[in-house]
């Protein structure tokens, strides 16, 4: 991300005129993108947890998918470069992709979120879910995984580590 200029920045809240002339400037040195998303000074929280509800539905469905696929003899690693060779060539399959796939879930210097961010993000997405009366039960296995994944102290590792009880819950060695 930010430190190579290729965030993108939700912004809300204040005038147009301050997000356009004064917030947005700045945030263009850090970002290839920013968006905004008006008056309302939640409406860039929203849009942020809701971008990181995606990434983390990406990261569990591809380790329950290469778990499926290591528990009937295919290879993982050479499943994921098919599915991000093709269908799934972009940013967050290829990245996290590799993680899931080889078991990288260290925190790397330039490209880290750590579990525990990930998981207050997914209880902000439950929580507003909830107050917002909407169904959302992948959100709900989402929040399981990173609370198992807390208990097993593993906080610190890159949030991609809840890949990791998929395939505890297979019996599978990693």
């Amino acid at each position: 991300g930010m430190m190579r200029g290729e965030a993108t920045i939700p912004i809300s809240g204040a005038s147009h005129t301050i997000r356009e002339q004064l917030v947005k400037p700045i945030l263009s040195l850090t970002s290839t993108a920013v968006y905004d998303f008006g008056d309302d000074v939640r409406a860039a929280n929203i849009a942020k947890i809701c971008g990181n509800f995606l990434i983390a539905s990406s990261i569990e469905s591809m380790a329950e998918a290469f778990t499926l696929a290591e528990k009937n003899n295919v290879d993982r690693v050479h499943l994921k470069k098919m599915l991000t060779e093709t269908i799934f060539n972009c940013l967050i399959y290829n990245g996290y992709g590799h993680r899931v796939s080889t078991f990288d879930h260290a925190p790397y210097k330039d490209a880290h979120f750590a579990l525990e961010l990930g998981f207050k993000d997914i209880n902000l997405v439950c929580d507003t879910a909830q107050k917002s009366d909407v169904a959302m039960p992948v959100a709900n296995v989402l929040q399981n995984r990173y609370e198992t994944s807390m208990r097993k102290k593993r906080e610190k590792l890159d949030w991609s580590a809840i890949a990791l009880s998929v395939n505890e819950d297979a019996g599978l060695d990693m």
